[in-house]
């Protein structure tokens, strides 16, 4: 029996920020999902509700997601992408 995968959808802000990815990123972003969409609850996520069903990933090194799992269904609605120009105090 083949492993159980849940149907990926996003909202439309989310989509939006997908779509903007630079090629590299996206492969990235696209491998990623496709492990979240096979298990949603990775022990790299983090819950961010008290149901544990709103969670929170660091997808790659620069692409945050926020998403919400129910019934079969992974419904991304946050993705935010970070680089090295938007930190105040850079790490020194």
């Amino acid at each position: 029996m083949p492993p159980t995968t849940y149907d990926v959808y996003y909202t439309v802000q989310a989509a939006a920020a997908r779509d903007r990815l630079e090629d590299r990123q996206r492969v990235a972003f696209d491998k990623g999902i496709a492990l979240l969409a096979r298990d949603p609850f990775l022990s790299v996520s983090r819950p961010i509700s008290s149901t544990g069903d709103d969670r929170t990933i660091r997808l790659t090194q620069n692409v945050l997601v926020e998403y919400t799992v129910s019934r079969g269904r992974l419904l991304i609605f946050i993705v935010e992408t970070f680089n090295d120009k938007d930190v105040l105090v850079p790490d020194e």
